[in-house]
């Protein structure tokens, strides 16, 4: 095993430990609402997502998009991008929610989705995970790459 092989898999184990808080499963929109709101992480802990925070992201959900929701919503540090840049993880959907959370976009979901650049919309600087993580500190989780 060279060394760069054995690099790797030092760096690798080393960002697996740092992300033991990261969920191992997560919570359905759904089953948050009707009271089962927490998710179990990687050591097998369960956290809770604050009721508040649920009823707030189903009301800025579309209904026809609560079922495809799960939570926590996962924010990706990513050095690779420049000091405090990150990238909001997972389906379009997540996108839309934590924009909307943090009141950047005005227009609605059928708008947002049909908008062509959305890839400069999945970036969050450190000023924005500040205010992100006081509206939706326990619904948010953040991820390091």
């Amino acid at each position: 095993m060279g060394f760069d092989d054995k690099l790797s898999k030092l760096l690798k184990h080393e960002i697996d430990s740092i992300n033991l808080h990261l969920p191992k499963k997560k919570v359905s929109l759904t089953n948050a609402s009707q009271g089962y709101n927490f998710y179990v992480n990687r050591e097998d802990s369960q956290l809770l997502i604050d009721k508040k925070e649920v009823d707030l992201i189903i009301d800025i959900c579309p209904k026809e998009k609560i079922k495809d929701v799960f939570l926590p919503i996962l924010i990706i540090r990513r050095r690779d991008l420049g000091g405090g840049t990150f990238v909001i993880a997972g389906e379009l959907i997540e996108q839309y929610l934590v924009l909307k959370a943090l009141k950047k976009i005005e227009e609605n979901w059928d708008q947002f989705r049909k908008d062509s650049d959305l890839s400069n919309r999945t970036f969050l600087y450190k000023p924005d995970l500040i205010e992100l993580r006081k509206i939706l500190p326990t619904s948010t989780i953040i991820g390091f790459s």
